[in-house]
């Protein structure tokens, strides 16, 4: 009897053993779980984040990839369009050239006709024959004898089939002055009988052009004084106008006609 009150009393303290042994074990294991879960949560944590920049590094790459390969594509277009552009400025240059030489050509052929037509119209034009005489590009008659006024002047220039002289530069002028008598005076085709101060050409029918005075010419002394006159004066020829009633010498201009 007493061993057996033994025997279960031994049992009763090893189930109660065994119990708390139980006890401590699950809860070493829970505190195993937390301090593992804490150690590996944030490496977990990093390995999500590297595969996440790996993902974004790929999805770059690709982008880069796809980048670069139209990069390519557009150099390659930017080329073919270069070698287009290069060969069109080449075709338009040849084409200048052409075109230029083309011009060339009828500017000579033009230049060509011009000078025969040139020289035709020389041929046709009559040269005038006595009493007109050539003095530098122009045919004049100058009076050397009959004085005369201004308005018989200009009638007998008209019957010789010219009329009174109209000076148009220096040149002609210098010429003509080589031609006169000194110490005489020669009528010319200007005056300012149409109106006062205007000195018109009885030639062209307008204001006179070139016009080349005496010093203090034209003075209309008591305003009888119209018409124009080249005057010999301080041993050369100049304008100087003069009463139209005068009579001296003229000189007349053979205008060339077709």
């Amino acid at each position: 009897m007493n061993t057996l009150f033994v025997c279960l009393l031994a049992s009763v303290l090893v189930v109660y053993g065994s119990e708390d042994n139980l006890q401590e074990s699950k809860q070493q294991e829970t505190s195993c779980v937390n301090y593992c879960s804490n150690i590996i949560n944030p490496m977990l944590n990093v390995t999500r984040n590297l595969q996440n920049q790996v993902n974004d590094f790929k999805h770059q790459t690709k982008c880069l990839s796809q980048f670069e390969n139209t990069n390519k594509l557009m150099e390659e277009k930017f080329a073919s369009l270069d070698k287009k552009i290069e060969q069109k400025l080449k075709d338009l240059s040849t084409a200048s050239d052409q075109i230029m030489q083309q011009i060339k050509l009828q500017d000579k052929q033009v230049e060509q006709q011009l000078q025969h037509l040139h020289k035709a119209d020389e041929v046709k034009k009559p040269i005038p024959g006595p009493p007109y005489q050539q003095i530098g590009s122009k045919y004049y008659y100058i009076e050397e004898s009959e004085e005369v006024n201004w308005f018989v002047a200009v009638n007998k220039c008209f019957i010789l089939g010219g009329s009174l002289i109209s000076i148009e530069n220096q040149d002609e002028f210098n010429a003509i002055k080589e031609k006169l008598q000194t110490d005489k005076d020669y009528w010319i085709g200007i005056s300012d009988l149409a109106k006062e101060g205007k000195y018109v050409s009885v030639v062209k029918g307008d204001e006179e052009g070139y016009l080349n005075w005496h010093d203090g010419e034209p003075y209309n002394y008591a305003s009888r004084e119209h018409c124009v006159e080249l005057r010999f004066k301080d041993n050369k020829h100049l304008m100087n106008v003069e009463n139209c009633d005068t009579k001296q010498l003229f000189i007349c201009e053979k205008t060339l006609m077709m």
